[in-house]
C-alpha cells in the first residue's frame, strides 16, 4: 500500500536514525501480536511494522513515530472518505426531498410503500427494497411492495413467517443488520432473509411512541448494487450507517403517511396528531456537558405544527432547534415530518447552523410554496463543555438571554427570512458567549401571542420579565415549569390558540473550556 509523501518519508528516515532497525508496511493488518524486538502498529488499510535490533532500546522511540504515522494515515482516509460521503448525503436529501410529497399524494397504500420502496433504493444504492406488512395476529408478514426492477436471482413468496430477521425487526422495533457467511445461507429455508447473497438490513416502519406506537411492517434493504458507482467507490462496498440513516428516514415518511391514512380512515385526527407529533420531537432530554437543557411542548388542538430537537451536527456540536410550521392541520404535521428527516441529514454534512438553514430553505421552498406554508425556525448550536454558541434565526420570534451578572435580559431579533419565502436565501449566524448562570429562551409565538379573558396579549416584555424574574439560580426545568405556569395563570381559563414550545438553555459552567 502506499502512504502519503510526508508520512513515507518519515518511515524511510527511521533507519537512518536508528541503527539495525528494518521497517516496512504490510498490505494488510492480520492481527499478530508485536514480538520482543518488533513494533507493529495499525493503518486504516494496513500495518507498519518495525523489526529492532535485541536490547537496542529504541522501541519507544519507534513506536511514537508509528503512531504520529498512523494519524496521519487516518485522517488522510478520513477526508478522502467525507468527500464522497458528502455528495452521497446531498444526493440522498435530494431524494428524500422529491419522495415526501409523492408519498403523501400516493393513490392507496400500495401505492405509498412502492414509491417509498422505490426512492429508498435508489437513495441506499442497494440491489432491491422489499416492504412487508405485519397482519393483525402478528402470524406473518405479506409483501405489500418491492423493487421488481431489481429482482435478482430469487423470486418472492406473497407472503412471509413472522420468524427470523423479520421478528427481530418487529420484535424489537430496532434496526437488525446482517451478514451472509460463506458457505451458510441466511436464515431458515423459506425465510425472506434467504433472499440476499451477502447482507440484509431491516427497520421497522411504524408510527408513534412509546405505549402509543403502532408498528405497520418492516423495509428491507437487500445488498449492496452493483453499479458504476459503487466500482467508483463513492459507495462502500457493505451497507453501514450511511445506509441505516436512509432506510429510518424513509421508513419514518412511510410510517407517518400510511398512519396518518390509518387513523383518518378512523376518524381518530387528535390521536394521529399527537402520534405524528411524538415521533418527530426528541424521546429523552438532552445531556450535554457544561448545560443545563430542558423543553417542553404543548399542542393547542388535534394537529401541532411546532417542532424542537437535538441536532448533532458535522464539526461535534449540537444544534438545538426550535420551528413552527404555518396551519393547525395534517398538511402541517406533514410538511414538519419531511422538514425534521431533511434536517437531521443536511446537519450529517454541514457543521455551521447558517449553512444548514440555508440548505433546508432551498430544498423545502418548493413543497412549501406549492402547499402554501411556511416555516419559521432558531436554533443554537453548542459545544460540549464551552461557553460560545453560534445563532441563526430564520424569521423565528427573538432570542432571549438571561445575564446573571446584571440580571438584565437581551433579545436577539430575526434579521433573515422565513424559510418558503425565497428560494435560495442566505442565513448568518450570530456568536454569543454565555458565563455560568446565563439562560438563553427559544421559543415559539403560542407564548407570546397568548391572551387573556379580555384579548390581551401575552407579549415579549412579560416574557422577558419572568424569565429575569425565575432565571437566578434555578435549573432549566424549574424556569421553563414556572414560565409554563405562569402562561395558564395569565390565559385564566381561556383555550389556547395555538401551540406552545419553549426550550431552556442554562449555562452551569461546568467543565469549562471556554
Amino acid at each position: 500500500m502506499s502512504l502519503h509523501p510526508d508520512s513515507d518519508q518519515l518511515l524511510r528516515a527511521i533507519p537512518s536514525v536508528i541503527d539495525g532497525v528494518r521497517v516496512r508496511v504490510e498490505e494488510r493488518d492480520l492481527g499478530r501480536q508485536a514480538g520482543a524486538d518488533e513494533v507493529r502498529v495499525a493503518l486504516p488499510t494496513g500495518e507498519l511494522v518495525a523489526e529492532l535490533p535485541p536490547s537496542s532500546g529504541a522501541q519507544a522511540l519507534v513506536e511514537s513515530v508509528f503512531e504520529a504515522i498512523a494519524r496521519r494515515e487516518r485522517l488522510e482516509h478520513d477526508m478522502e472518505s467525507m468527500d464522497g460521503s458528502s455528495v452521497r448525503l446531498l444526493e440522498q436529501v435530494a431524494m428524500l426531498g422529491e419522495a415526501l410529497p409523492r408519498l403523501s399524494a400516493g393513490g392507496d397504500d400500495a401505492e405509498v410503500v412502492s414509491l417509498g420502496a422505490r426512492a429508498c433504493r435508489r437513495a441506499a444504492c442497494v440491489e432491491r427494497v422489499i416492504y412487508v406488512a405485519v397482519d393483525a395476529g402478528r402470524e406473518q408478514c405479506a409483501v405489500v411492495a418491492h423493487d421488481a426492477e431489481e429482482a435478482g436471482r430469487h423470486s418472492l413468496a406473497e407472503a412471509y413467517p413472522l420468524e427470523g430477521l423479520l421478528e427481530d425487526v418487529l420484535g424489537s422495533g430496532d434496526v437488525v443488520l446482517c451478514d451472509v457467511r460463506a458457505g451458510q445461507p441466511l436464515g431458515a429455508a423459506g425465510s425472506i432473509e434467504r433472499l440476499a447473497q451477502r447482507q440484509v438490513l431491516g427497520v421497522p416502519v411504524g408510527y408513534g411512541s412509546g405505549d402509543k406506537r403502532v408498528t405497520l411492517g418492516a423495509l428491507l434493504l437487500i445488498d449492496r448494487a452493483s453499479s458504476a458507482e459503487t466500482m467508483a467507490g463513492m459507495f462502500e462496498d457493505d451497507l453501514g450507517s450511511p445506509e441505516v440513516q436512509v432506510a429510518e428516514s424513509f421508513a419514518a415518511m412511510i410510517g407517518a403517511v400510511l398512519g396518518a391514512r390509518n387513523v383518518a380512515r378512523l376518524g381518530k385526527e387528535l390521536s394521529m396528531a399527537q402520534t405524528i407529533q411524538q415521533q418527530i420531537l426528541p424521546g429523552g432530554a438532552l445531556q450535554l456537558g457544561g448545560f443545563d437543557v430542558a423543553a417542553g411542548y404543548f399542542a393547542c388542538g388535534a394537529v401541532g405544527g411546532d417542532y424542537f430537537d437535538y441536532v448533532p451536527l458535522a464539526d461535534g456540536r449540537t444544534m438545538v432547534v426550535v420551528a413552527d410550521v404555518s396551519g393547525h392541520n395534517l398538511a402541517s404535521g406533514m410538511v414538519m415530518v419531511g422538514a425534521r428527516a431533511m434536517l437531521r441529514t443536511l446537519a450529517t454534512v454541514h457543521g455551521e447552523p447558517a449553512e444548514v438553514f440555508a440548505e433546508l430553505a432551498r430544498r423545502m421552498y418548493q413543497d412549501l410554496t406549492r402547499m402554501e406554508r411556511f416555516l419559521t425556525a432558531a436554533a443554537v448550536a453548542l459545544r460540549p463543555n464551552g461557553r460560545a454558541l453560534d445563532y441563526v434565526n430564520a424569521g423565528h420570534n427573538d432570542l432571549m438571554i438571561y445575564r446573571a451578572a446584571t440580571g438584565a435580559v437581551e433579545r436577539c431579533a430575526s434579521e433573515d427570512v422565513i424559510l418558503g419565502f425565497l428560494p435560495a436565501p442566505s442565513y448568518a449566524a450570530r456568536q454569543l458567549v454565555l458565563e455560568p448562570g446565563d439562560c438563553v429562551l427559544l421559543y415559539t409565538d403560542g407564548i407570546t401571542e397568548a391572551v387573556d379573558q379580555a384579548e390581551e396579549m401575552y407579549g415579549e416584555e412579560r416574557l422577558a420579565a419572568r424569565l429575569a424574574a425565575l432565571a437566578p439560580g434555578a435549573t432549566a426545568q424549574a424556569v421553563l415549569d414556572g414560565l409554563v405556569a405562569d402562561l395558564d395563570r395569565f390565559r385564566g381559563g381561556q383555550p389556547p390558540g395555538d401551540d406552545v414550545t419553549a426550550v431552556v438553555i442554562r449555562c452551569t459552567g461546568e467543565g469549562d473550556q471556554a
